[in-house]
């Protein structure tokens, strides 16, 4: 999911399980995860329309021209990968 705060800070959720949601915002510099309670991502962050493969690809570009951290990175990973294997609906 491709999201975005009041800031206009664009960030990808790599992951959401048990209440908390791991996400890695793009900004100037190495990328790193951030986690959050739900109810604080719910607040702050708001789903676009941005589609994710292009993101990711914008994303993993930027990873590997100025760095991002392992999680960062693994988790960004893991959703191409993921994403990779699921069958067009149309």
């Amino acid at each position: 999911m491709v999201v975005i705060n009041s800031h206009r800070t664009t960030a990808i959720v790599v992951k959401n399980s048990h209440g908390r949601v791991t996400l890695v915002p793009m900004c100037s510099g190495r990328l790193s995860a951030r986690t959050l309670a739900f109810g604080e991502f719910r607040a702050e962050w708001q789903e676009t329309d941005y589609a994710l493969p292009r993101a990711l690809d914008s994303f993993l570009r930027h990873a590997a021209e100025q760095g991002a951290t392992a999680a960062a990175l693994r988790g960004l990973e893991r959703l191409q990968t993921r994403d990779a294997y699921v069958p067009s609906l149309f």
